[in-house]
């Protein structure tokens, strides 16, 4: 519908025609008629919201938070007359300081006017003015006529140049142990702690400058390792664990951090130090006679000691039984009180006057509370049987492993004392048998002033590498020197008494149980070939030899031990899984190659990280980052099964996946695919890309997903 206004304004300007008649004269004429509009209606100011903006920014005035209207007035006419200019910015037109103090709607629409911030403490600005059409005086505000300026204000936010404050920064010593074995210490807002009154808890963040040497972070929700950092929400929940890595036998470390907040503010680097503790036996066997009265077992703790540490005791009975032949405290737990290093704990040994074989128990420590359990955690206890109350202990207090289950020819080639043995140095250790009749005649002290005087000219030497091995007894047989050792190896003879005798050779044999030991009888013989043979066998020989089964299964209790095999006259030792052969050359290589707690086989080093919750990725990760490996690849059947034994025969990830090339299985470390042993179907591709391997029974291979995380342990390799 048109209303009378729109169309006279349409039509104008009006014409009007007219006659004039007299009666007897009619004269025809025009006018003109002219409409002046008369603008009535005053300008409405719809919009007045105002700004918000950080300091020192600039915002446009749009019509979403500034406009005026008005039916009668084109949108240029409508003015905003500025009453009073901003305090803490100034208002802008088309990018220069608006120098006039108007601005109409068409500017505001055009986005040609802002508003620009200065910078400082100010919270609140504004500016005040009237609106007008150029024709009516007022404009309505609300459904009122306003005469008055009216305020548009502006809302400063100041910009935070604060970074978070850090509250609490303390030493973290609280060790605990996850389920799946590992030693560690959890990092909580307890011990770290940053505030900042403009940021959220997950916003603060904790860069990682440089991260632990000894250990690494791990994400216990995820079971991921963490490189980046984490925020103080995460420290909060108690999700953040320091792994103690075993393999390093420290006490402490650090890792230098620096806290920052979503606008770039960082605090200074900041260094936050982890210390522990580590609890074992100082020496792990001891002989005792039986008549000894008590026997005291030396546990130290190294390291942090300023808080209470705690370890528990299990005794094992293995000859020796709990009760007849010893008897231990009712209390299997130990305390170390602060500053606390050392603990004795006492065993009753019983003396039942019977003449008898040696017993045989072990001392374990396990279970520590605040404290990491170190690699010495059993102690092998011998009791000797003082046969007629006379007995004597040959054997240094701090001798390394020996071997108190011989049976057959079960011994130990140890290397006597706590300190490292020097690589193809063997040492051997004499248990002198009880002495014959023929011998006790020459007991006394012309006997003890033979044993003095040949003890400090005759010397037996390791063939092969010149380490000088000291008799630990000798004796004069008629006309025969005898000299005692313990253990076996290939030995030629050196006696300084005279020239004439510098070329004699010795003779090694092996005694039965009853006398275990190994006599070097001074003959003009020539050397015994058994021990000679075992060391120089060919590289080939001893890979076919390097797998045996004895009757008697190598188990942990029995690593260590050594085991001389008469058909094939070589030499083997229990690695813990399984007899190896063994040579004082391959010995030095595994000692001098394989980091602490690696094991070695066929060339390689690996290392079982037990039960972890990971994926197959981190998995592979961790072993390229913190062990300096590979996930391990399999050569062939029996690697897979020296391997299975290593894993405990659970589930644990290997390096085959086909992430590179989709759908072509490849090791992680490069090796080619030269052996195979999938369960039947379980080689299918789920998803092509995204396949990895785990081991599972019987040491069969299941192709899964590499990206779900399982209950997985995962072995480590490294090539030599």
């Amino acid at each position: 519908m048109v209303n009378q206004e729109h169309m006279l304004k349409t039509t104008l300007p009006l014409f009007a025609r007219f006659i004039i008649s007299n009666g007897l004269r009619t004269k025809h004429g025009t006018f003109m008629i002219s409409l002046e509009a008369v603008d009535q209606t005053l300008p409405t100011l719809s919009r007045n919201r105002g700004l918000r903006l950080v300091e020192g920014n600039m915002v446009l005035l749009s019509p979403d938070v500034l406009q005026l209207t008005d039916s009668d007035t084109a949108k240029e006419n409508l003015t905003f007359i500025l009453a009073q200019l901003p305090q803490y910015g100034h208002l802008y037109y088309r990018g220069a300081v608006l120098l006039q103090y108007s601005f109409t709607q068409r500017d505001v629409d055009n986005m040609d006017v802002a508003y620009k911030h200065r910078g400082g403490d100010s919270r609140v600005d504004k500016f005040t003015f009237v609106a007008t059409d150029r024709t009516n005086q007022g404009f309505i505000v609300n459904g009122r006529v306003q005469i008055e300026p009216v305020a548009f204000t502006i809302q400063v936010d100041h910009l935070d140049k604060m970074a978070p404050k850090i509250i609490h920064l303390r030493c973290l010593s609280d060790v605990e142990m996850l389920k799946n074995g590992n030693y560690g210490i959890y990092i909580t807002s307890r011990s770290l702690k940053a505030t900042d009154p403009n940021t959220e808890d997950d916003k603060i963040f904790f860069k990682i400058l440089q991260g632990p040497r000894y250990g690494y972070l791990e994400n216990i929700t995820t079971g991921g390792l963490i490189h980046e950092g984490f925020s103080q929400k995460d420290l909060n929940s108690k999700i953040i664990f320091y792994v103690i890595n075993p393999l390093w036998e420290v006490h402490s470390d650090n890792l230098e951090f620096q806290v920052t907040d979503t606008n770039g503010n960082s605090a200074i680097p900041q260094m936050l130090e982890l210390r522990w503790s580590r609890i074992e036996m100082q020496q792990t066997e001891y002989e005792v006679c039986e008549n000894v009265g008590t026997v005291s077992l030396k546990i130290t703790r190294a390291g942090h000691s300023a808080d209470s540490a705690f370890i528990a005791v299990k005794v094992n009975e293995i000859s020796a039984v709990l009760g007849k032949d010893f008897t231990v405290t009712p209390s299997k737990l130990i305390q170390f009180d602060p500053g606390m290093s050392t603990k004795m704990w006492n065993i009753a040994i019983t003396y039942d006057r019977l003449e008898e074989d040696d017993e045989v128990f072990e001392v374990v420590l396990n279970s520590s509370v605040n404290a990491v359990l170190g690699t010495k955690t059993k102690a092998v206890v011998k009791i000797l049987d003082s046969k007629g109350g006379q007995c004597s202990t040959l054997h240094s207090s701090s001798q390394s492993k020996q071997d108190f289950w011989r049976r057959g020819t079960l011994f130990a080639v140890s290397s006597g004392s706590s300190s490292p043995p020097r690589p193809g140095n063997v040492h051997l250790e004499g248990i002198s048998p009880p002495p014959s009749k023929r011998m006790r005649e020459h007991r006394g002290d012309t006997l003890q002033d033979r044993r003095l005087a040949y003890q400090s000219r005759a010397k037996l030497r390791v063939t092969g590498n010149g380490r000088i091995v000291h008799p630990s007894s000798i004796f004069r047989n008629g006309t025969d020197v005898v000299y005692k050792y313990h253990g076996i190896v290939s030995l030629k003879i050196e006696d300084d008494t005279s020239s004439a005798k510098a070329n004699k050779k010795a003779e090694v044999s092996v005694i039965n149980q009853a006398q275990p030991q190994i006599n070097a009888i001074s003959t003009r013989k020539t050397e015994i070939p058994q021990a000679d043979k075992a060391e120089l066998a060919s590289e080939a020989s001893s890979r076919r030899q390097d797998f045996h089964s004895f009757s008697r299964a190598c188990t942990p209790d029995l690593k260590g031990l050594m085991h001389y095999e008469e058909s094939t006259q070589k030499l083997f030792q229990c690695d813990g899984i399984e007899w190896k052969f063994w040579s004082s050359q391959s010995k030095e290589a595994s000692m001098k190659k394989c980091p602490s707690g690696w094991r070695h086989h066929d060339g390689s080093c690996y290392f079982l990280v037990v039960n972890q919750k990971v994926t197959w990725d981190t998995a592979a990760q961790a072993c390229r980052e913190q062990y300096l490996g590979s996930l391990t690849s399999v050569a062939n059947e029996q690697h897979m099964q020296w391997l299975w034994d290593l894993g405990g025969r659970k589930p644990f990830w290997i390096g085959l996946n086909d992430q590179v090339n989709p759908g072509h299985w490849e090791w992680n470390g490069g090796e080619p695919v030269t052996y195979i042993n999938w369960r039947r179907g379980s080689y299918r591709f789920t998803k092509r890309g995204n396949n990895c391997v785990v081991v599972q029974k019987r040491g069969k291979w299941q192709a899964t997903d590499c990206r779900k995380a399982k209950w997985n342990s995962y072995i480590c390799s490294r090539k030599l």
